[in-house]
């Protein structure tokens, strides 16, 4: 299965996104389909053997709606309630609809007027009505045509309230009474919906805002530069550069592609990645990530990764994924706003029956309860409530440089109880250095590093890596190596001309019957020991110092109460001491891969929501195991697959931000569906007059009409106060 995502505009409410879903969800080979009104996204997977893409777009627009597949300059665009000529409709609408309650309410005030017959008034309001009618004209296109496709939507009801109100009118005038006309009624309501629309949808625009600054920090130019001439150089447009390029980068500018230098040097401001404020020097052979500024110097770069392809890319694409993805507790919000328009429809026609026919009350009084029922009902609140503030919430993590892949890790991530960590590269600094090294009577220590760092040339492992390095300074040669056999979390097992080695912790020396003459127990640092045809050649001592940060991250977690544990491959003492500078809760030690996975699982089994920390090069299983998985990131790989949070800065102080960020959205979710719902529960009786035949009370359509703008408008700006949410 593809995951496919498709930009949709026309959708005018959530009702409108649920109509979607259903088309979509019946083109055979489609799953997990999606669409977040908020965000404007249709996200599904399906079989490319079954779907194509041009079908879908033809289901779309069969819907009503437009798909847009590529985006003009890379830029998203915005829905019509946001655009000028939108603000210009409902600038239009709100003037002649002043104008329009003036000339229906000038008598109530004694205000100044034309000295007319009150039919002639009645032609003149309905004329001025007209032109706020022209200008929310898309409400009755959409409306009515969702209607009739047996989808209704927040259009609907507006096109139904304010097209009845009208027609009565109408009818009322034409017949030659003008006593109680509802034009003006009509007029405000139209021009009250487009006002909440246009700043609802300008909140949208700021809740999307991370994408479109991460977006902007990608140059729209690069300069190209000729292959037979280096002096010579092209202006072009950064999306038509190619790996293999040249490209020359000036000082101050904004790298337009992942690249290698291939001459001078300089520096870079990274920290739009890695949260690292000071400027990382680079020469020859230096990577560049796209996005990224170059310090003072002139660059020649080849150019090694360009469009999609771009760290900023992949981490955009992340981003978008996860903010058009649809967490669990959106599903009851989800599901009750498929059927909400259609039960305020029938709440508004039972309304008049029963005021019309068993209270016996007059035509007008039981309409006025009929279309205060149809406009002051919200699903636009209803809808909005959990995806806005996923979407500020993910793009909040993004500038904070945490990447959050779906929604579901979001609100997993909010309920964490214990976190565990791996000790090397994440609670460590990852780059252990060899301190010091013994050998056995009849080796040297030369001869122990040429087997070693020989046996090691292929390895990847961090203590693999010291060794590698310390051969390398002391200038030592290696030698081939046949058979490799890694044990992962253990060592490794290989041919050295004819002679077997064997290098690894004092695990695989016990799996080996080796007697080994010191005791780990009383080493607190890193120890490979090596064998060689069965005889004891020595061990290496490695030393990997803890992040400075990493106890502040701890203590940061304690605060919000939870558990930390570490586990880890190393030695016992090893893990006791960083267990013990950092103020870990617990810590197993001496653990495999797969044993660490089974260390979650008995947290999980003692009703544990867990997190599991890892540098995602042996973490893997852990990572997959745990509740939420959290990578920490170099700040140039977003290629985390096992992870569902990915920490962009080498900072374990993300994670108590990630889980604290978390908890903020899940609060502001709660908060905007509590009042979703209890703002319809509350309004539709009201509107529907539970209270007229006590205290006389009822709601104007046009007082419906403000609150609803209210109650959409409020969602979206609640959950805006997340992108002040701080680390």
């Amino acid at each position: 299965m593809k995951k496919i995502q498709l930009q949709i505009r026309g959708m005018h409410c959530t009702a409108c996104a649920v109509a979607l879903e259903k088309a979509i969800r019946k083109i055979p080979g489609t799953k997990d389909v999606y669409v977040n009104f908020a965000a404007g996204l249709l996200s599904l997977e399906a079989d490319p053997g079954e779907v194509t893409l041009e079908q879908l777009v033809k289901a779309v627009k069969a819907a009503g709606f437009e798909a847009v597949t590529e985006e003009t300059g890379n830029k998203r665009k915005t829905g019509e309630e946001g655009s000028f000529l939108f603000l210009i409709r409902f600038i239009t609408a709100f003037l002649f609809s002043l104008l329009l309650f003036y000339a229906a309410m000038h008598h109530m005030f004694s205000l100044p007027y034309f000295k007319i017959s009150a039919y002639a008034n009645g032609w003149l309001q309905f004329g001025l009505l007209f032109v706020v009618m022209l200008a929310g004209y898309h409400f009755y296109i959409s409306g009515f045509r969702s209607l009739f496709q047996g989808s209704p939507n927040m259009d609907s009801l507006v096109a139904l309230c304010t097209g009845c109100a009208v027609l009565y009118s109408f009818l009322l005038l034409i017949t030659g009474r003008s006593d109680h006309l509802y034009f003006d009624s009509a007029g405000m309501i139209i021009s009250l919906v487009m006002l909440g629309k246009y700043l609802e949808s300008r909140s949208r625009s700021k809740a999307a805002g991370a994408i479109r600054e991460l977006m902007d920090l990608t140059p729209a130019t690069a300069h190209l530069v000729d292959d037979y001439d280096p002096d010579e150089e092209t202006e072009i447009p950064a999306s038509e550069l190619h790996p293999g390029n040249i490209i020359r980068i000036r000082p101050g500018e904004r790298i337009p592609a992942d690249c290698v230098i291939t001459e001078g040097e300089s520096s870079a401001d990274e920290s739009m990645l890695t949260g690292e404020s000071m400027p990382v020097s680079k020469t020859v052979g230096s990577s560049l990530s796209g996005g990224t500024v170059n310090g003072n110097g002139v660059l020649l770069c080849k150019v090694l990764r360009s469009g999609e392809d771009t760290v900023i890319s992949r981490i955009i694409a992340l981003v978008r994924e996860a903010q058009g993805s649809r967490p669990p507790v959106a599903k009851l919000a989800d599901t009750v706003s498929g059927y909400f328009v259609w039960g305020v429809i029938l709440i508004s026609v039972v309304t008049f029956l029963s005021w019309f026919l068993v209270a016996g009350k007059s035509f007008s009084l039981s309409l006025d309860f009929a279309l205060a029922v149809l406009v002051i009902a919200c699903p636009c609140a209803l809808g909005l409530a959990t995806p806005i503030a996923l979407i500020v919430g993910i793009g909040r993590g993004a500038k904070l440089g945490i990447l959050i892949r779906n929604g579901s890790a979001l609100e997993q991530a909010g309920k964490v109880s214990t976190v565990v960590f791996d000790k090397t590269g994440t609670l460590t600094e990852g780059h252990p250095e060899i301190v010091k090294i013994i050998a056995a009577e009849g080796f040297t220590e030369d001869e122990l590093l040429v087997y070693a760092s020989s046996a090691e040339s292929r390895s990847n492992h961090p203590l693999g890596q010291a060794v590698l390095k310390e051969a390398a300074h002391r200038k030592i040669s290696k030698v081939e190596v046949t058979a490799l056999q890694e044990h992962p979390g253990l060592g490794l097992h290989c041919r050295i001309g004819e002679k077997d080695f064997l290098l690894g912790n004092m695990t695989l020396m016990n799996r080996n019957g080796i007697v080994l003459p010191l005791s780990e127990n009383q080493i607190p640092v890193s120890v490979i020991y090596a064998v060689l045809d069965g005889r004891y050649m020595g061990a290496l001592y490695a030393e990997d110092p803890v992040k400075t940060t990493s106890a502040e991250a701890i203590g940061h977690l304690h605060g919000l109460g939870i558990r930390n544990v570490m586990l880890t491959g190393d030695s016992m003492v090893s893990a006791e001491s960083v267990a013990r500078m950092v103020h870990l809760d617990e810590f197993r030690a001496q653990l495999l891969p797969e044993e660490k996975a089974d260390e979650i699982t008995i947290l999980q089994q003692q009703k544990e929501i867990v997190a599991m920390v890892g540098d995602g090069i042996n973490d893997a299983p852990s990572l997959a195991r745990a509740d939420v998985g959290i990578s920490v990131s170099s700040g140039t790989d977003v290629a985390m697959e096992s992870a569902d949070i990915v920490l962009m800065r080498n900072d374990l102080r993300g994670v108590p931000t990630a889980i604290a960020l978390s908890r903020a959205t899940m609060k502001i979710i709660r908060q905007n569906l509590c009042w979703a719902f209890g703002y319809n529960l509350l309004c539709i009786p009201l509107a529907a007059g539970v209270l007229y035949p006590f205290l006389g009370w009822k709601i104007s359509p046009v007082v419906c009409a403000l609150a609803m703008t209210f109650s959409s408008v409020s969602v979206v700006t609640n959950a805006l106060r997340l992108r002040k949410f701080k680390e």
